[in-house]
């Protein structure tokens, strides 16, 4: 039996140290625990490198206070260490980027890397700039431990950068930033062949909206097309066209988590809907020759015009749904994103109350805060529309369509409740966690009804209040 009163062996640690105790402490306290494995810095001055020698059993070295890594260190990383055991690296200050490709050419057991507080502001001039410096540092040697790359920019974070960094991880499996960019896709397509996963980090509670900005279409359409190992792409913030969408050659067909918002579908709007009726009334009233649209006799150019493009629509929604069919391993499905943002309308005054901006009189003299109208040019979720040809997806768990112009009636519902028989989780008509939103009957009646047909059913919104 083991004697209690023996210490056991320490494999994790917490310090918070002054500087002034570090030299005389720190370096002899860690070279005599010798079983420890992780290890976690906070507001220390400490020395990368004689962390390193004091401890060479370190797995994992998280860094959340003032502790950052310099082109000093970066400088004694290159000439002096030649191994280790470090795995997991996360720092939450500022680094170098030098230091960064050091830590990628000179910790060979390094498989995860989580860059939280950006780089140092001594960025490239140009893309050929951080490439060269990249390729020297690395000594021309690709790390072939990396596989997650995360990097979230507290800080500065210049593209360039990530883009030089890249090329030099072939074995990555997981990436994930604030910004997902095109080129960034294009890059990831072509140097990192193995990539599992790609997501976009949710900063939804930060001072900042990322709903603010304005992100370039298609950029997950690389991604799509040439990352055949993909399992999760989580990037709902990201549009991308139908048309596109439509016409892209899928090579991740074993995808499980799919977060993208698919726009430029337009359905018919009030007024056109009013022509169409009309026009279907009278021709069949004249009877039409092949009961497919009005005859060419009865109609203007103008209106001819108005059937072409619904013939259109419906072919587009046909093959974007097709493409969807196609993803049979699907276990997330997110076509929309919450849109509206409180900050926008909540102002604090001096005396703590909140203020809430354009708000409007209902007759009933509640006042509701007044919020956008759905994403422009979703997809309309309806059996008419094709919706029903996602009924390959056995294996869907949660299905999400928050701020996405949906129409669905209890039709389509009565369809998602028996085609998805373990779908657990729906985000879209839950109910809504927003101040002072005006109520919505339609929502509310919708899902009361899901909730009669599928108990078993949560619903909730992918937004987090913090």
């Amino acid at each position: 039996m083991m004697d209690q009163s023996l210490p056991r062996p320490t494999t994790s640690l917490a310090l918070s140290l002054e500087p002034t105790s570090i030299t005389s402490i720190m370096y002899d306290t860690l070279s005599k625990l010798t079983s420890l494995s992780e290890l976690e810095i906070n507001d220390v001055a400490a020395d990368f490198n004689k962390l390193l020698e004091a401890a060479p059993q370190l797995e994992i070295l998280r860094a959340p206070g003032r502790f950052k890594l310099t082109s000093r260190d970066g400088w004694l990383l290159h000439k002096t260490f030649t191994g280790g055991s470090l795995k997991e690296v996360e720092l939450f200050c500022e680094t170098d980027a030098r230091c960064v490709f050091s830590l990628l050419r000179h910790l060979p057991n390094l498989e995860s890397l989580l860059l939280s507080g950006g780089f140092n502001q001594e960025f490239f001039q140009n893309d050929h700039e951080a490439a060269v410096e990249a390729k020297a540092v690395m000594d021309n040697t690709p790390s072939r431990s990396l596989r997650r790359l995360c990097l979230r920019s507290r800080g500065f974070m210049d593209y360039r950068i990530m883009m030089a960094i890249l090329p030099w991880v072939p074995e990555l499996r997981e990436f994930s930033c604030e910004d997902l960019q095109l080129q960034m896709s294009q890059t990831l397509v072509e140097h990192c062949k193995h990539l599992e996963t790609v997501r976009e980090l949710d900063t939804f509670g930060s001072d900042y909206d990322p709903r603010a900005i304005r992100r370039t279409i298609d950029v997950v359409v690389p991604l799509l097309t040439g990352c055949p190992s993909l399992r999760i792409l989580d990037t709902a913030a990201h549009k991308m066209m139908g048309d596109s969408f439509m016409n892209c050659d899928l090579v991740c067909l074993g995808l499980e988590t799919f977060r993208c918002q698919i726009v430029g579908m337009y359905w018919l709007d009030e007024v056109n809907s009013s022509v169409l009726n009309r026009l279907l009334s009278v021709d069949s009233e004249s009877g039409g020759d092949d009961g497919q649209g009005p005859t060419a006799t009865t109609t203007s150019a103008e209106e001819m015009g108005l059937f072409d493009e619904i013939y259109r629509n419906q072919e587009r929604y046909r093959k974007v749904y097709k493409q969807i069919s196609t993803m049979t391993q699907l276990r997330v499905l997110e076509l929309g994103q919450e849109w509206r943002s409180i900050t926008s309308h909540l102002e604090t005054r001096i005396d703590g109350d909140d203020v809430y901006d354009d708000v409007y009189d209902e007759p009933d003299d509640e006042y509701y805060t007044w919020y956008a109208p759905p994403i422009d040019g979703t997809l309309d979720l309806t059996l008419v529309s094709g919706f029903d040809q996602l009924s390959t997806l056995k294996d869907l768990e949660v299905f999400g369509f928050e701020g996405v112009d949906h129409r669905m009636e209890k039709v389509e519902l009565d369809w998602i409740a028996v085609q998805w028989p373990k779908l657990k989780v729906m985000r879209g008509i839950h109910v809504d966690i927003f101040p002072r939103v005006e109520p919505d009957a339609k929502r509310t009646e919708l899902r009361e009804y899901m909730q009669m047909l599928r108990p078993d059913v949560v619903h909730e919104t992918l937004y987090k209040l913090s």
